[in-house]
């Protein structure tokens, strides 16, 4: 590694350790969202060092992997939290917000799925889950935080934990 590619390791571990602080100092009284947050960037960082079809270089694998390392410490106090509630409305809307979105008949009902759509509709609620974690803002972090305080952090937390709880519900298929 050259010494850009060290300054550069060192300023995005700082940064995404300052960014899960800051998202973490906000209380709404149940945590079970953090757990959420950190699960859903786990996976996608997971995901993205295991695309074959892009090509990484190995200090791109090795900044994701401490990337990882860092959630994981992150995931750690709230590894068995369980939801104290559940918005079961916000489930609903982020539900058919998903289906209109991505499925090609935004009319289509659950109970009407097959077995592949099912799949690729749990697909769609992860996508949308790893775009609502600070990694996905790795290019501007204050964004992230700007996006969050916009939408209102209890806003945010209940969307978090409703595509977590319909990524557990489909994910079978």
């Amino acid at each position: 590694m050259d010494k850009y590619d060290v300054e550069y390791r060192m300023y995005s571990l700082k940064s995404f350790c300052e960014i899960f602080d800051e998202l973490f100092s906000y209380d709404t009284g149940d945590d079970f969202w953090k757990r959420c947050v950190c699960e859903a960037t786990i996976r996608s960082l997971s995901v993205d060092m295991c695309d074959g079809e892009v090509n990484q270089r190995p200090e791109e694998v090795s900044l994701r992997i401490a990337l990882k390392d860092v959630v994981l410490r992150r995931l750690e106090p709230y590894k068995n939290v369980k939801p104290k509630t559940i918005d079961t409305n916000k489930i609903n809307e982020m539900l058919q917000h998903t289906i209109k979105v991505f499925m090609d008949d935004e009319t289509m009902k659950v109970e009407d799925m097959d077995g592949e759509t099912l799949h690729y509709l749990c697909g769609s609620f992860q996508f949308l889950l790893s775009q609502m974690c600070p990694f996905a803002y790795s290019f501007d972090y204050s964004q992230f935080l700007k996006d969050v305080q916009e939408r209102g952090v209890e806003n945010y937390a209940d969307t978090v934990v409703a595509l977590h709880m319909l990524i557990e519900q489909y994910k079978k298929y």
